[in-house]
Formats: C-alpha cells, sequence, structure tokens
C-alpha cells in the first residue's frame, strides 16, 4: 500500500508547486500572466491589482491549505480529496464555459486537460485509499 500513499502525497504536492508558482507569478507580473492566459489585456490599476489578489493570493492560499493537509498523515485524504475538488470543479466550470464560448486558446486546453487529470488521478488514489485500513498511526 506504500505506493498509494506516495501517489497521493505526490498528487497533492503537484498541485501545491502548479498553485503556489501560479500565485507567485500573479502576484508579481499580474498584467504579463493575465494576458497570456486569457489573450486579453488589464486596462486599469485596479485590474492588476485585483487580479493580483484574486489569481496571485487566491492560488496562494490553496497551496498553503492544501500543503498544511497533506503535512499531517491523519488529513492526507482530506488533501487528496481537497485537490481533486478543486481540479474537478476547475474542469467542470472550464469546459461549460468552452462549450459556450467556443474558441479557446491553447492555454486554456492546457488547463482544461491538466484539470481533467488531476480529477481523475485524484479519484483513482482515493478509491485506493478508500480499501486501506490503517492499523498503526
Amino acid at each position: 500500500m506504500g505506493g498509494v500513499m506516495f501517489q497521493a502525497k505526490l498528487m497533492v504536492w503537484l498541485t501545491i508547486i502548479v498553485f503556489v508558482i501560479f500565485g507567485a507569478l500573479f502576484v508579481v507580473s499580474p498584467s504579463v500572466m493575465f494576458e497570456r492566459v486569457t489573450d486579453t489585456e488589464i486596462t486599469s490599476t485596479s485590474g492588476k491589482i485585483d487580479i493580483s489578489a484574486m489569481y496571485g493570493g487566491l492560488s496562494i492560499a490553496i497551496g498553503v491549505i492544501l500543503a498544511k493537509l497533506v503535512l499531517t498523515h491523519d488529513t492526507l485524504r482530506t488533501a487528496v480529496l481537497a485537490a481533486s475538488w478543486i481540479a474537478g470543479l476547475m474542469a467542470l466550470t472550464r469546459g461549460l464555459a468552452i462549450a459556450v464560448v467556443h474558441n479557446p486558446n491553447e492555454t486554456m486546453w492546457l488547463y482544461f486537460s491538466t484539470e481533467l487529470f488531476f480529477t481523475m488521478w485524484g479519484l483513482f488514489i482515493l478509491r485506493k485509499l478508500r480499501s486501506r485500513r490503517f492499523y498503526f498511526k
């Protein structure tokens, strides 16, 4: 069962790394990142501040919360569940937006496919963790 524990930790740590780096890039350079992701320019200073806080601060906060969960053995399953829900809901809402709006850029397809992958990987891990008995703490 060590393999599933390793996968669980790996999946969550990769999620943490992605969120923290993504968030840090939005804090440091909100205009460049926003344009890269959306093909749209931020035209106001308040827009830059808000994008920095929402994409930057919120992404870093998600990473920090997941790190707190994954570092405690008793909350590893919760960490995987949270990472799976985050990826799954992002994939669902992005997929719906793609279906309605059409013609997304390559970045949107990259994010969507990554979110789907992490959702499926997380569900696989959760299925394995559910059947695992914890005899020792």
